[in-house]
């Protein structure tokens, strides 16, 4: 007992001491409990590290992945595999800063100098070695990653690292509330400033493109909420991430929620196939929605649209209360092409029907009706638009639908019939595991990842999809997928042409 609490206590202190680098005004920070997650992932045994038979395949076949160098990598860094590891983000002279303590300081750069090409020099008194934006530092037992916000000098880089490695100012550890939040008993917890947020999704093209395109983004992107809570615990069956928005309750946040959120309802279940890859879902009071400057914006984008712009969406989205949602699956016979299901629960889906059929009749495309449904052709795919249980439904697909309903899925029925904003991913996409999240208020969201592996543990299924994700798809080159999107449905609406 006296040995586990004399180590115990070590490893305080060296937490501590990590800790007490991170400058107190950080827009962003994150712990991670590296014996937890190594161990449960089955990196580490006794205190050594060696990359498990599961993991070896994966990290093989993506070696371009950060995540897999990182973990090729890993048993030859000589860290200290007792002690929590930090990243923290500020908008100063490093964007992002790591923190990782070590056992082994020759280890670390002998590793690190093969990883990058180069030698480590003494600049400003510490030994460190500057490429691509980049400053790897190791001193006094502390591994040091940091990425410039601007191209700099090697001194001048070396010289706020020497100050961080110092100590010299406030740190984290003076601000209760965000230290309250990174040591919190999760594997990985994250405190995240709203400036914070805007700084990171500022460099991201794929934000500022889904920001032009879906500017009700901006409703969590550019509010008065203060920061952002998140926490992961990876258990033997699933790994659960909860999250909190902090915001006053006088905010204009919270105002603006209150007054466009509706109740969840997982009735639009019963209009979306259960294969598809993404369901997204938001439960609005339509006729406080539409009022929204982002859904004007939206609206007023539409009515610019050739032919199409002559449907009046305001009045359709003013008659939404409760779920709108959009389920998309790639079309697995067209590179680029996606199908597509749209839901919305309305309060008058005949005039909805009314106005699309007169609008396809003007074009040239009188309606089949089929068992109650509106059946049009374009292209590959057949256009379907019918009512279920108060739910108008728009599905375009390049196949006659046999497969059955996510309403039948359990696990997602039950995260939506409590979410009034919810994600569901299909194990398909992510080849490891199923993905929900769901906000039951205003403040609070809950998520899971399930392995579709049994008896993987969560933290090795999670590795193994996070490190098939190509750096390409995981930042600005993901905006190719939206553009797919865009592309078919901006070449359907440019092929839909007046009678002559």
């Amino acid at each position: 007992m006296l040995l586990t609490m004399l180590l115990l206590a070590s490893c305080g202190s060296v937490n501590d001491n990590l800790e007490k680098m991170i400058p107190h005004d950080a827009l962003g920070v994150v712990s991670v409990n590296l014996p937890d997650i190594l161990g449960k992932a089955g990196i580490s045994h006794d205190g050594s590290l060696e990359l498990p038979e599961a993991l070896r395949p994966i990290v093989d076949q993506n070696d371009a992945s950060p995540l897999c160098t990182l973990l090729t990598d890993l048993p030859y860094l000589g860290l200290n595999t007792d002690a929590r590891a930090f990243a923290y983000f500020t908008d100063k002279t490093f964007g992002r800063v790591i923190l990782c303590s070590l056992n082994d300081e020759e280890a670390a750069r002998k590793t690190i100098a093969r990883r990058t090409g180069a030698d480590f020099q003494q600049v400003e008194g510490i030994d460190c070695i500057y490429r691509e934006d980049n400053l790897y530092v190791v001193a006094d037992k502390v591994l040091l990653i940091a990425t410039v916000n601007r191209a700099m000098e090697v001194n001048k880089a070396a010289l706020q690292a020497a100050i961080i490695l110092n100590k010299q100012r406030k740190s984290i550890q003076d601000n209760s509330q965000v230290k309250q939040v990174i040591d919190a008993d999760a594997d990985i917890n994250a405190y995240l400033q709203q400036g914070g947020l805007k700084l990171i999704l500022t460099k991201s093209k794929t934000y500022r493109e889904i920001a032009q395109k879906l500017p009700l983004v901006e409703i969590f992107t550019e509010s008065d909420i203060k920061a952002y809570e998140c926490h992961l615990s990876l258990a033997e069956d699933r790994a659960d991430i909860t999250t909190r928005i902090i915001a006053d309750e006088g905010s204009d946040y919270n105002k603006l929620l209150e007054a466009t959120m509706a109740p969840a309802d997982a009735t639009f279940l019963k209009a979306i196939p259960n294969s598809m890859d993404y369901i997204i879902t938001m439960s609005v009071k339509g006729n406080n929605f539409v009022k929204l400057q982002q859904i004007q914006q939206l609206v007023a984008m539409f009515k610019r649209l050739p032919y199409i712009g002559r449907i009046d969406l305001e009045s359709i989205l003013a008659s939404i209360d409760g779920p709108i949602a959009v389920g998309l699956a790639r079309d697995p016979h067209l590179q680029g092409e996606w199908n597509a299901v749209l839901a919305a629960k309305t309060t008058n889906p005949d005039m909805i029907l009314g106005q699309i059929s007169t609008f396809a009749t003007s074009m040239g495309q009188a309606p089949e009706i089929y068992d109650g449904e509106y059946v049009y052709q374009y292209e590959n795919k057949m256009i379907k638009l019918g009512v279920v249980d108060g739910v108008l439904y728009l599905k375009m697909l390049d196949y006659e639908q046999t497969e059955g309903y996510a309403y039948e899925l359990e696990a997602v029925r039950k995260v939506f019939e409590t979410s009034n904003i919810g994600l569901y991913v299909n194990p398909q996409v992510t080849q490891g595991g199923t993905l929900t999240y769901g906000m039951t208020d205003h403040y609070s969201g809950k998520g899971q990842f399930i392995p579709t592996e049994k008896g993987v543990h969560s933290a090795q299924a999670l590795l193994k999809v996070l490190c098939s994700i190509k750096p390409a798809q995981a930042y600005d080159d993901m905006i190719d997928d939206e553009d797919d999107v865009n592309s078919t449905l901006g070449n359907a609406i440019d092929q839909l042409k007046p009678v002559e």
